[in-house]
């Protein structure tokens, strides 16, 4: 793999080019040049250098554009300094001298600007060295978000000694360098040794892990540094390891809500008087609220809520739940599960659920009516061809294939005969739907060629959210797809636990690897795919 190296140990280069004019002439081309460095002190790679005072003077007037955040000192210093500028020179005054027989290099990024049309200086660096030689040790790699395998761009990159204690939790690193937009990374003129390296997408710009909504990159090994040219891939994970927080109670006649701090992945509860008993529940779009009905065994009473987030966080509440008051009524009769309002498109064979207001009982063998401008057009059977879900709450039937020419559908529910388990008849409106043109759905298949014995083959949407899974088959067959562009992913489960376990808090076991098959899938309707995998 070919990387960008950034300069940051690299000799400072002096660009012959036509002085950008400070005032231009009325009506003259605009400054779109950046100020160019012309001479520096010390110079460029200079060895035994005593001075406390860094200059650098340029080829027009410069000012200093947030130098304190945007100046990089490798490696890092306590040692402060002050910034000040006259006309074409830009000095830095440390408070201190600086460490002896050190390589310093100086990254000033996007710190120094003309002051005519704030052009940025660009790839400006500064390396000498204290003693009486520069460490010439060097290594480069790429971040990568591990689970889409995309570049992470302008993260931190950090190495930190072996040889001390420093935590990325707590110190800022002895070495550091940031990502270009390709994730490519280089550390130059560093001193050869052992580190513990890190990668970090910092949000609050400290160069410290102290946010868990940080993605981070480490390694459970350190690293040899050495003059020797080395890439190390470097592949970022949010870790969460708080657990979900129970923060409201509803009660409700037909059912008890329990609102979380957070999205739940799983939830089980069980009547703590019968504890092998499992009370049915549903989990809401957002996954933040999750329903829970009664039935005849379980009319209320000391309940546990199991709630488990997708990180594997998992909180156990002893809950008294209460059915009591009106309806919910979070759905007014009937309406799509897909956004809860009328006029979606639909293609034919595609899935579509209707959520009702309450727990229902179907009393009908047709209990769907499909109409084209009040004609009726088909009915649908239950239990073939319309189902209901575990809470009752939901109605599921997929789109038959249409012969009439309106692609306008009205779907109208037996009012009479779909009846609520505890109160007044439902209302239910007609809720109206688009066909699309696009017929049916497509699939995807292939052939799996691998020496790992355990793996998750997932099928991702483009938003590199799953969409269907399976594990461990040497060929796979994801049927009746919607159209639609999509990855597949593999993870390799190391612990044959049928999950991925993602990162450690304690930053020592490296999340299980993951593998994405570098093709983007188109997938179209009545077309069936074939992609073979190897990894």
């Amino acid at each position: 793999m070919k990387f960008f190296h950034t300069a940051l140990a690299a000799a400072v280069v002096v660009t012959v080019s036509s002085c950008a004019s400070i005032n231009n002439p009325e009506g003259g081309p605009k400054d779109e040049t950046p100020p160019t460095l012309l001479n520096s002190n010390p110079k460029p790679r200079e060895l035994n250098v005593a001075t406390r005072t860094i200059t650098l003077e340029f080829d027009e007037e410069v000012q200093p554009s947030n130098l304190t955040k945007e100046l990089l000192i490798t490696p890092y210093t306590e040692n402060k300094y002050q910034i000040r500028t006259n006309k074409e020179r830009l000095e830095l005054q440390f408070e201190k001298p600086l460490e002896e027989n050190t390589t310093y290099t100086l990254n000033f990024r996007k710190g120094i600007e003309d002051i005519t049309e704030k052009n940025k200086a660009e790839a400006l660096t500064l390396t000498f060295s204290t003693g009486s030689f520069i460490d010439s040790s060097r290594v480069s790699g790429q971040v990568l978000q591990l689970l889409t395998q995309q570049p992470e761009k302008d993260a931190v990159v950090a190495l930190f000694p072996t040889s001390d204690t420093l935590s990325i939790r707590k110190s800022r690193p002895y070495y550091q360098t940031q990502t270009n937009e390709a994730g490519e990374y280089t550390f130059e003129n560093i001193r050869e040794g052992e580190y513990r390296i890190y990668a970090l997408m910092d949000k609050n710009n400290n160069s410290l892990y102290d946010n868990e909504e940080e993605r981070i990159a480490y390694k459970s090994k350190p690293i040899q540094v050495s003059p020797t040219e080395q890439e190390v891939l470097l592949q970022t994970v949010r870790i969460d390891t708080k657990k979900p927080l129970l923060q409201r109670r509803e009660r409700y006649g037909d059912r008890f809500i329990s609102n979380y701090n957070e999205g739940i992945e799983s939830f089980m509860a069980h009547p703590v008087q019968a504890p092998k008993d499992t009370l049915i529940s549903k989990i809401s779009a957002d996954g933040k609220a999750i329903d829970v009905f009664g039935n005849n065994k379980f009319t209320g009473g000391s309940a546990l809520f199991i709630a488990t987030d997708s990180a594997a966080n998992r909180t156990v509440d002893t809950v008294q739940v209460a059915f009591e008051g009106k309806r919910a009524q979070r759905v007014k009769g009937a309406q799509l599960k897909v956004a809860g309002k009328n006029n979606e498109t639909y293609r034919e064979g595609q899935s579509i659920t209707i959520e009702l207001e309450t727990p229902v009982r179907i009393n009908t063998k047709t209990p769907i009516t499909l109409l084209a401008d009040s004609v009726v057009v088909t009915t649908l059977n239950y239990p073939e061809q319309v189902t209901l879900d575990k809470s009752a709450t939901e109605i599921t039937f997929t789109m038959p294939r249409w012969t009439n020419n309106n692609r306008q559908v009205t779907i109208a529910l037996d009012s009479v005969n779909i009846v609520p388990v505890q109160g007044e008849r439902l209302n239910f409106p007609t809720l109206q739907v688009t066909l699309a043109e696009a017929r049916g759905n497509g699939s995807l298949r292939g052939t799996v060629t691998t020496q790992q014995p355990a793996y998750i083959i997932q099928l991702l949407d483009d938003k590199y959210r799953v969409k269907r899974q399976l594990r461990n088959q040497k060929t796979y067959n994801f049927k009746d797809v919607e159209p639609g562009t999509y990855f597949i992913r593999v993870i390799l489960d190391e612990n044959k636990n049928g999950k991925w376990d993602g990162g450690d808090p304690n930053l020592e076991r490296e999340p299980e690897n993951v593998y994405l098959y570098d093709k983007q899938l188109e997938i179209r309707a009545n077309w069936e795919m074939e992609e073979n995998l190897k990894f």
